[in-house]
């Protein structure tokens, strides 16, 4: 853990504000992350879509209409208790990189992150995770989930 971090200090990120966002994840479902990967990847895409948008959104309000952002993604795969509980752990520079001068990246800072920003996008993040699983047929289930079947210690 401690040489993860020193190479992403020294390598990895640039001297810029790091945040970290965690997203965790309903009861209902961490057990059908657990065992479907490409499921797993899709709901964290969702998650830092919705990031990077509040991101660029203020970089926009502020006059850079072209930032980028970049973050490492640590994907935890249990709890406190160890029971199975997929969430992930977000470290994301806290601001978007704008094109400078001679095409340089150069550090905008994020707007600060009010109360009210966290519930747009947990509500957000919320709202398309339903519709990711609604599309992949997840939620309308009547039988009981065949991983639950096969792996009742598991569930």
């Amino acid at each position: 853990m401690a040489d993860t971090a020193a190479r992403l200090s020294d390598e990895v990120f640039p001297d810029v504000p790091v945040r970290q966002w965690v997203l965790s994840l309903p009861y209902e479902i961490r057990f059908r992350l657990a065992w479907d990967g490409d499921l797993l990847s899709a709901v964290l895409a969702v998650f830092l879509r919705v990031v990077y948008r509040w991101y660029r959104k203020g970089a926009r309000e502020e006059g850079h209409g072209d930032g980028r952002c970049g973050s490492v993604t640590f994907v935890q795969r249990f709890g406190s208790t160890l029971n199975v509980n997929p969430h992930f752990h977000v470290l994301m520079p806290d601001g978007v990189f704008v094109e400078g001068p001679g095409g340089t990246p150069v550090f905008r800072p994020g707007p600060t992150l009010t109360d009210e920003d966290v519930r747009r996008i947990a509500e957000s993040t919320a709202e398309r995770v339903v519709r990711l699983l609604q599309r992949r047929g997840l939620l309308e289930q009547e039988a009981p989930d065949a991983l639950c079947q096969d792996e009742p210690l598991f569930a």
